[in-house]
């Protein structure tokens, strides 16, 4: 049955949404056991080519590497020799490649529902259920008056989808539409929609990117951002999204930007 959503300023279908959630469960269940099974395949074939190498290689291996002396100091005590082996801090993040470096003031997170993201430092994240059987995230400032927003986009298409939220998004007090526009190139097909309204819950004029994209993982994805135009107008916005586009990547996925998060 389809019923307006007040709280989301949106009609839903409740089965369809239901139908949609359990499809996408069932497809991601079969690429995990996919993934599974090739992986296992490239690690026997991996133990074979090994054992052949070793079996084949008949030059004189190198010497073991010394294992460093602990040396005494005056005190009596002993402090291990300095080696080459690289040190791994507690703060290191896991699942995310080292050479990616988030701007100042920024940090990477990976988030639980499969991405990695830059992110304003100190931000919080919460998540509640999409309408796809995924989450959808955000990460706001201690007042909510600044956010980013993230989820999965079942539509086939940015632009086509974009259209559909705008729908949603007239209801607001006083929308107006600043931009809608294709933004495909090279990387893959992306769109982009920006408008501000009044908020009654945010106590005043309400800046909005919406940002629909194919990511690597040949998944479209959305990112928002939203701020109040008293807080600096749309600049901050605009910052906010483009550097959670450039250091966004799906897991398992091998992205531009230095950035390989972990699958879940």
């Amino acid at each position: 049955m389809i019923h307006f959503d007040a709280d989301d300023q949106r009609w839903v279908d409740y089965e369809a949404d239901a139908l949609r959630a359990q499809r996408h469960k069932e497809s991601a269940r079969q690429q995990r056991q996919a993934l599974k099974g090739a992986f296992a395949v490239l690690a026997v074939c991996g133990f074979v080519f090994g054992t052949w190498a070793l079996g084949w290689k008949d030059e004189p291996q190198p010497p073991p590497r010394a294992q460093p002396q602990p040396t005494s100091t005056a005190s009596g005590s002993t402090t291990p020799s300095p080696t080459d082996d690289p040190v791994t801090g507690p703060d290191d993040e896991p699942g995310a490649s080292s050479s990616a470096i988030a701007p100042a003031g920024y940090e990477l997170v990976v988030d639980p529902e499969g991405f990695s993201v830059a992110v304003p430092e100190g931000w919080d994240r919460r998540a509640q259920d999409g309408d796809n059987g995924s989450q959808v995230v955000f990460y706001e400032d201690s007042d909510a008056s600044r956010q980013v927003q993230i989820f999965w986009v079942e539509d086939a298409d940015p632009y086509a989808s974009l259209k559909l939220a705008e729908k949603n998004a007239e209801r607001n007090k006083d929308y107006d539409r600043d931009a809608l526009d294709r933004l495909d190139s090279g990387d893959g097909a992306a769109a982009r929609l920006e408008y501000t309204y009044d908020s009654e819950d945010h106590g005043g004029t309400r800046h909005v990117i919406d940002h629909r994209f194919e990511a690597e993982d040949g998944e479209l994805y959305a990112i928002i951002a939203y701020g109040q135009t008293e807080d600096g107008g749309a600049e901050v916005e605009k910052e906010l999204l483009d550097t959670a586009l450039t250091y966004f990547c799906p897991s398992g996925a091998e992205c531009g930007n230095g950035v390989s998060p972990s699958g879940p």
